[in-house]
């Protein structure tokens, strides 16, 4: 009898932990990163009775949630693609909107402006199409200001959200830190802490690429990108950011850990933060860049219409708008790296728009002397310019000046960009229509000659940039096309990754997720299992009972 009651208590107490266990599952049918626990259940050491050996009950050998690691790094994978490639759609798509609302007005100025040149060639003498014309590039000039300023927003808004991220990933791997210390103080049995560094860990992946690596207890160490280790063990690795060097708003990520800070690279991250630097680095960067050559050749090619020419007072035509060279836009183009050995200074002045790429370059000193560097990685030849040594000239539009006074080091390095400053610093200098210079410097010098201004007119359908390649407005139409493109092909790439993450998900929910039909299946069989090993203690209590009457 005593068999039978200690088995019949055996299989009470395994269902009653399987009825437990279900009934967790189905309370937690709601709960996101809830992984489905299972009993595991086994039979106690047999006896040997005789000749046989007889059962002894049941025992529960543990309780274990139902995990694939592989499908959990399949969603982690496909939850930063998916988030990386939505960062990329969201950004491009706001760059879109920009250049087709508010840019729309450069074009726009910029073909009024034509309208009243046009106006003036049939009436050069005419003050109010002077004033026009002055009216309409004065707009020009705030136009591109405009649009400037909202790249220039946009620019800070990445930085600040990058800062945002940056501040959430290390709330998160503090966390994740936190919890390994305590698996390893419960062996990691705390299926409630698994669950929840799981939460984490996907919450992670959606700002980083992450990849876990797994070690005794439950615990996990975890690395962004495949390069960065962000939790190893009880320690978290600090996230930050600095000024970019040599551009300081293009700020870098660093990592701390053990008080020694270490500069990130920004490309090998994934998720929303590579989306972000990606953006802000690349098409962000090279839109500024194409708005501000077309800048540069609407200002330069008005200047040197107007020097061409004579105002109606028969004076040498002044500048229109600000000097592509003026002293306050060069000192924008040269960024010295901070590790330089010299105080060298460079200047960077352009002389040739049509020749301009509107990218950047790094200039480096060698032994052999000054070397350039594209933005691609390519080399650009630089001449000495015979009757100045302090001047090389490049054939991509724009020629270096090197201080004579200071001596450059072995590995002294600058970042140039020819183009920076332009779209924000563009002003309408004339303040006097008598000023627009209409008239031709050469053959007839009187009020009614309007020779120059005919010129000026042809600047609309003229192929001024990219080689000869483009007119002033293909600039802009080559920029909008761009970016729509980037901004639909990035939707298809979301589009994508989402159907990803959807088999995904749908995988670790069949296999970790709780399905109420088989719990509620599962809770009817337990149950009976319960009253069935009721009953065997009942029987044996009546056996038992009667056995001993028997004996009174």
């Amino acid at each position: 009898m005593a068999d039978m009651m200690s088995i019949a208590r055996s299989g009470i107490l395994a269902a009653q932990q399987r009825l437990g266990a279900t009934s967790n599952n189905i309370a937690n049918v709601g709960t996101e990163g809830y992984n489905r626990q299972v009993v595991e259940q086994g039979s106690t050491a047999s006896l040997r009775q005789g000749n046989h050996f007889v059962g002894t009950g049941t025992y529960v050998a543990d309780i274990k949630r139902v995990y694939n690691e592989f499908a959990q790094r399949e969603l982690s994978l496909a939850t930063s693609q998916l988030s990386q490639s939505s960062t990329s759609y969201s950004k491009l798509s706001e760059l879109d909107q920009i250049f087709s609302v508010v840019g729309k007005s450069v074009p726009n100025s910029l073909n009024t402006l034509f309208e009243n040149v046009n106006n003036l060639s049939d009436m050069p003498t005419d003050l109010a199409v002077r004033e026009n014309l002055l009216t309409s590039a004065d707009q020009l000039a705030k136009a591109f200001n405009s649009i400037n300023t909202e790249l220039s927003n946009q620019l800070n808004m990445q930085n600040k959200q990058i800062d945002g991220v940056v501040e959430r990933v290390n709330a998160i791997t503090a966390e994740l830190a936190a919890i390994n210390g305590e698996l390893q103080k419960v062996g990691g049995q705390d299926l409630q802490l698994l669950d929840q560094q799981d939460r984490l860990i996907s919450e992670l992946s959606e700002f980083v690429q992450i990849n876990t690596i797994e070690q005794a207890h439950g615990v996990r160490s975890v690395m962004a990108g495949g390069a960065v280790m962000l939790v190893s063990g009880e320690t978290a690795t600090e996230l930050g950011t600095v000024a970019g060097d040599p551009i300081p708003h293009q700020t870098r990520l660093t990592g701390t850990i053990g008080g020694q800070t270490v500069t990130l690279r920004n490309t090998e991250l994934g998720g929303q933060l590579q989306g972000l630097f990606d953006y802000r680095d690349n098409e962000l960067t090279q839109a500024k860049q194409q708005l501000e050559l077309m800048a540069v050749g609407v200002a330069d090619a008005f200047n040197q219409a107007q020097a061409n020419g004579l105002d109606l007072e028969g004076n040498p035509g002044e500048n229109l708008f600000t000097d592509i060279n003026d002293p306050s836009l060069v000192s924008r183009r040269t960024a010295p790296f901070a590790g330089n050995q010299s105080a060298v200074s460079v200047d960077v002045r352009i002389d040739d728009t049509m020749a301009l790429s509107g990218g950047s370059y790094t200039l480096s000193f060698e032994r052999g002397g000054f070397a350039l560097i594209d933005q691609h990685g390519d080399s650009v030849a630089l001449t000495a310019d015979p009757q100045d040594p302090t001047r090389l000239i490049s054939a991509q539009g724009f020629s270096l000046h090197i201080d004579p006074n200071q001596m450059a080091q072995v590995g002294d390095k600058w970042q140039l960009t020819p183009t920076p400053g332009v779209a924000n610093g563009m002003q309408m200098l004339l303040t006097d229509p008598r000023q627009v210079a209409a008239a031709g410097n050469e053959g007839v010098f009187g009020p009614g000659d309007n020779s120059n201004a005919v010129a000026m007119a042809q600047l609309a359908n003229s192929k001024l940039m990219n080689q000869g390649d483009m007119t002033l407005t293909d600039i802009y139409q080559n920029v909008t096309t761009t970016v729509g493109g980037k901004a639909r092909a990035a939707e298809v790439a979301m589009q994508s990754a989402d159907a990803v993450k959807g088999q995904a998900e749908a995988r670790v929910a069949s296999e970790s997720g709780v399905n109420l039909d088989e719990e509620a299946a599962d809770m009817m069989r337990f149950q009976q299992a319960y009253q069935a090993s009721a009953r065997i203690m009942t029987v044996a209590k009546e056996t038992f009972d009667t056995l001993f009457n028997s004996v009174r």
